[in-house]
């Protein structure tokens, strides 16, 4: 039984709008965390409907929708190279304090902590292609770690059980790693960035994660209600 007959399992509307939008959420947080703003990017995402659908899920989605939307088009450029040059400045500035985007940086673990998370890539089968050097822990690459497995569960999975399994593996993500370093994280970087960019972005990672574990729960218990209903 493949993915598109385990959605088909009633659940709340909003249940349905999450996991519509999860995907997108988290590919559009890793590239706005792991690179510089760069214009063909912000125009990018400036114009996708989906982006405009996925952002009323939050708050700090909604704050970086109105700062992208209301920006006149010939404003854009100044905007893009004001907050390329506020990411540099904020990045170095918290890795400086050891401080920065990384999970070992904001929970005090040594350097070596990062195999820990490569190991969770690799028995997910997943392997990156790191253009920029990133670090396993970087937030920029455990988000891209979920926009991957949400794309497997959702499209790429032979049964039930595997998408089940898939599930899984992004709920223990969540509860051992993301949700516990994100929000000391976004808590520093708020207390060094006046940015609207980064304050947007940080209210809406912090705002979604533990609402992402709580649907992912409650369509997992869907999921299992159904199959227990069939027996």
């Amino acid at each position: 039984m493949t993915i598109t007959q385990m959605s088909s399992v009633v659940m709340p509307e909003e249940v349905q709008r999450w996991l519509e939008n999860r995907g997108f959420i988290y590919q559009m947080l890793g590239d706005f965390y792991g690179r510089v703003p760069a214009l063909s990017r912000v125009a990018q995402w400036r114009s996708d409907r989906q982006m405009a659908n996925a952002a009323e899920l939050t708050e700090g989605g909604r704050a970086l929708k109105r700062y992208l939307s209301d920006c006149d088009p010939s404003e854009l450029p100044a905007l893009c190279e004001a907050e390329s040059e506020e990411y540099k400045r904020l990045m170095g500035e918290l890795n400086r304090l050891k401080s920065g985007p990384r999970e070992a940086a904001q929970l005090g673990r040594e350097a070596a902590f990062c195999n820990v998370i490569s190991d969770v890539y690799a028995s997910a089968g997943i392997v990156f292609k790191k253009c920029g050097g990133e670090a396993d822990d970087h937030i920029a690459i455990e988000l891209e770690f979920m926009a991957v497995m949400h794309d497997r569960m959702l499209y790429n999975s032979f049964s039930a059980r595997n998408a089940m399994e898939l599930l899984e593996i992004q709920e223990r993500f969540l509860e051992e790693h993301l949700i516990k370093w994100v929000p000391l994280f976004c808590k520093r970087l708020n207390e060094a960035t006046s940015s609207p960019l980064y304050l947007a972005l940080s209210r809406m990672v912090e705002e979604f994660l533990p609402n992402d574990l709580n649907m992912l729960r409650a369509w997992k218990g869907s999921i299992e209600g159904s199959a227990a209903a069939t027996v």
